[in-house]
């Protein structure tokens, strides 16, 4: 699950007031924490305490290394707590561990200076301690967020802050894990569970989300058992994009596959013998298990009649690439939009800053609007219902980032969609076709160097993931 900082408060506030005091739930976090710490035996340790709950945290652990055996010792730059609880703990701990004004040279830093509750950049005192512990040449593990870190997002983040080598995060991952402007900051991310209630609207997708039964095929079943879907693309200086959609579609699994495309990529026609062709201005009225339209086209006429065509329909309906417009926002069935940044800021009327700053909202607010599913590709892509509720990809695979990759997953995207009419997903399939996407192109990885992995060896690895 995935959490904002009033996420984490109210979820706090529950604890509270279910019987839990906040001396007893900083005590179970810190606890926890400690237990995942993987620390050399004869190493020295620095905990470094902020004045607020983090730094209450740095407190408990600083006591539970201690009390294990460890050479631990605390700064507390910034002064003594501010909450009661803080304060509990910071005397309790001074009774056993040496608190020093001049930080000695050691192995680890634990930062527990800052946590979500920052609100802008890192001012005064408090910005040189972070400067002083990235001069450091020592592992440095934070406690919920690397200090300096916003949690929500990064519209006035300024770059000053922890780069750890190891995040142990609260109860939930925080949004800013997942921007490209603070991911880098936070290292390898562990969650820590603290005991309090899942309520997030957000959950983190990995490796073993993906349903390998999607590659499973009916002894018994025939070409129609795997959905008849239509493809539309293409245009003049654009037309293999469609095909690299089309060719995804059909690795995929899809069983028969239309493809219209204009008159000046029919040379291509002999590269995919198993789909049937029609030329753009010509789409045939059929009844379709999914469309996708989009990939290599243009705004221009040939769109727009191919978007009359096929809005009327009510089966699922992908758009992506030159489709993404405000006029194609509107339906009879229901719409998949795969935009990138650049293309949900041009619909938005957003600044592609804008939008990185704070991807989970700029997604949930657009989806929820318009009432699309919305799938927002990235680094970290989210895949957003409706509803406003979301999941977010964490297979990272770098060969993704050439031309040719969005088109791919638009071929997978149709033939699940084409498909789920009669498998009948728990969840609509755009989190497993992002995850197969991804998956496909670290397979593909092992063959070929990511720089040099093409949109089709990714077609060409989908089977074998």
């Amino acid at each position: 699950m995935i959490y904002t900082a009033s996420d984490i408060k109210r979820a706090d506030e529950q604890a509270f007031a279910h019987g839990t005091t906040p001396e007893a739930l900083m005590e179970r976090a810190a606890l926890a924490l400690t237990n995942r710490l993987a620390i050399r035996a004869e190493a020295s340790v620095l905990v470094v305490c902020g004045r607020g709950n983090n730094g209450g945290d740095g407190w408990v652990i600083a006591r539970e290394l201690h009390r294990r055996g460890y050479d631990v010792s605390v700064w507390a730059p910034l002064g003594e707590p501010r909450s009661p609880e803080a304060l509990t703990h910071a005397a309790l701990a001074k009774q056993v561990v040496p608190v020093v004004d001049d930080p000695r040279r050691t192995d680890y830093i634990i930062d527990a200076l800052f946590g979500v509750g920052l609100d802008g950049p890192v001012t005064g005192k408090a910005r040189d301690v972070i400067t002083w512990m990235c001069d450091q040449a020592v592992t440095v593990i934070a406690v919920d967020v690397p200090s300096g870190v916003p949690s929500d997002e990064t519209s006035r983040f300024d770059g000053h802050a922890i780069k750890a080598d190891q995040t142990l995060t609260l109860h939930g991952y925080k949004r800013s894990a997942f921007l490209n402007q603070t991911a880098p900051f936070y290292g390898k991310v562990e969650r820590i569970d603290i005991g309090l209630p899942e309520t997030s609207n957000w959950r983190v997708l990995t490796e073993t989300d993906f349903d390998r039964g999607l590659l499973s095929r009916d002894p018994y079943g025939h070409k129609s058992t795997y959905g008849h879907g239509q493809l539309v693309g293409g245009s003049r200086h654009l037309i293999g994009a469609p095909f690299l959609a089309a060719q995804a579609a059909l690795r995929s699994g899809l069983g028969l596959l239309d493809l219209a495309v204009p008159a000046e990529a029919m040379a291509l026609v002999a590269t995919l013998p198993e789909a049937m062709f029609y030329e753009i201005d010509a789409i045939p009225d059929a009844r379709y298990a999914a469309t996708a339209i989009g990939p290599g086209m243009v705004e221009d006429e040939r769109l727009t009649n191919a978007w009359q065509a096929v809005k009327k329909r009510t089966t699922p309906i992908i758009v992506d690439a030159g489709a993404l417009t405000q006029e194609h926002l509107q339906a009879s069935g229901p719409l998949t939009l795969t935009p990138h940044p650049g293309e949900l800021a041009r619909l938005t009327g957003q600044t592609v800053e804008a939008i990185e700053a704070d991807r989970f909202k700029a997604a949930s607010d657009f989806a929820r609007q318009h009432g699309v599913h919305l799938i927002l590709k990235g680094t970290y892509t989210l895949i957003v219902s409706p509803d406003g509720t979301g999941a977010v990809n964490t297979v990272v695979a770098p060969a993704l980032s050439k031309g040719g990759s969005g088109d791919v997953l638009t071929g997978m995207l149709l033939a699940l969609w084409a498909r789920s009419a009669r498998i009948e997903p728990e969840q609509p399939p755009n989190e497993q076709a992002v995850l197969w996407h991804a998956l496909a192109a670290k397979k593909a990885s092992e063959r070929i160097h990511p720089a040099s992995v093409l949109a089709s060896d990714v077609i060409e690895a989908i089977g074998r993931v």
